[in-house]
């Protein structure tokens, strides 16, 4: 099974424990956006960060972690910014 390393906490687990953060395109500007990517699906490099317990939602100290040392951006290799959604999962 492979396995990948959260960008908030460190910690390597099997790829299906982690949720993947991933870049999207969308709008007229074609802006550079990190979503969720609920299916593992969308093209490209990835960021991994730690499931919250009993939700496919990523834990909200792995994510606020990585917001902090500005680690998405440097997983994705590219100037993002964060999707609205996945910033209120931290703020609650």
């Amino acid at each position: 099974m492979p396995r990948r390393r959260c960008v908030g906490c460190g910690r390597i687990a099997p790829k299906a424990e982690l949720t993947r953060i991933a870049l999207s395109r969308d709008g007229a500007d074609r802006s550079r956006q990190a979503v969720h990517d609920h299916d593992g699906s969308l093209p490209g490099r990835g960021a991994y960060l730690c499931r919250a317990r009993g939700a496919a939602e990523p834990a909200a100290a792995c994510l606020a972690l990585a917001m902090r040392r500005g680690a998405i951006p440097r997983a994705l290799r590219s100037a993002v910014t964060l999707d609205p959604k996945l910033v209120e999962s931290v703020s609650r």
